[in-house]
């Protein structure tokens, strides 16, 4: 059965970089950032495009936030996603995962969906909430930290990973969402001629109007939310280095097990 795949993606901050607090203390210093496609979401991506491949159907690679992300939908295009959109909400940091989820679960309202697809968290904020979130919104089954998916006619086996390396089956009606753990599959490099041609295919955007909002701030919200500030974690404690020939070392390092009691003689 040809499958409507919607999957929803992220960009964020390159976790490699060194990040510092804006002047404001609301936000990062984001002037000198690069970005890239969220980790998690890659997994997810990739799923997508096997049960397309697999299945039959299309995949619409979704995206929130401002115009620097529509280069990470063109890898999403270039690796098998058919087509992209954007959600035009140009709010950098966008720390509130209540609003973003209402705002992609509008998004995918408009679009045909049997499957949407999720990263398990994003690796900067960590939240692990938007997929749950958007499930419950649109009132789809959803099954979260899924490491196999099989569509079998109108329904979903997906097995879930669980502590202490078990998994757990589940069979879900569709349309359902959900969202993919890390190491679910590997994914794909992009070919030339890929990348070349996603360079060219247009991105849809949609505006407040589309998803039945006066403006961005008329996202019906159950509660407020704001930032306060950041600030870097507090240092609870420090590293001693420890020079010397190796010798030397490990003779100071069996005398700080000793001293910190973790070697009983």
């Amino acid at each position: 059965m040809p499958l409507n795949l919607v999957v929803c993606l992220k960009q964020i901050p390159n976790p490699d970089l060194q990040f510092q607090i804006a002047p404001d203390g609301k936000d990062i210093r984001r002037d000198a950032l690069n970005y890239k496609l969220n980790g998690a979401d890659e997994y997810a991506l990739e799923e997508a495009v096997r049960l397309k491949e697999k299945n039959g159907g299309r995949v619409v690679a979704v995206t929130l936030g401002p115009k620097r992300t529509e280069q990470m939908l063109r890898e999403a295009l270039a690796k098998g996603a058919d087509e992209a959109v954007r959600i035009a909400w140009d709010d950098p940091a966008a720390f509130d995962a209540g609003k973003n989820a209402r705002l992609l679960a509008a998004a995918v309202r408009t679009l045909p969906h049997d499957l949407v697809l999720t990263g398990v968290q994003s690796d900067d904020y960590v939240n692990s909430a938007t997929g749950g979130l958007v499930a419950g919104i649109l009132g789809l089954a959803h099954a979260s930290v899924v490491t196999r998916v099989a569509v079998q006619g109108s329904r979903v086996e997906v097995a879930c990973e669980l502590e202490g390396g078990l998994q757990r089956v589940y069979t879900l009606p569709l349309p359902a969402l959900l969202s993919i753990q890390f190491g679910a599959n590997t994914p794909r490099y992009a070919p030339l001629p890929a990348i070349m041609k996603a360079a060219r295919q247009p991105i849809k955007e949609l505006g407040p109007a589309a998803l039945g909002l006066s403006n961005w701030e008329a996202v019906p919200l159950p509660y407020a939310f704001g930032i306060r500030g950041l600030s870097p974690p507090t240092a609870k404690g420090h590293a001693e280095m420890i020079a010397g020939s190796v010798e030397e070392q490990a003779k100071r390092f069996a005398q700080v097990l000793r001293e910190k009691g973790f070697v009983r003689r």
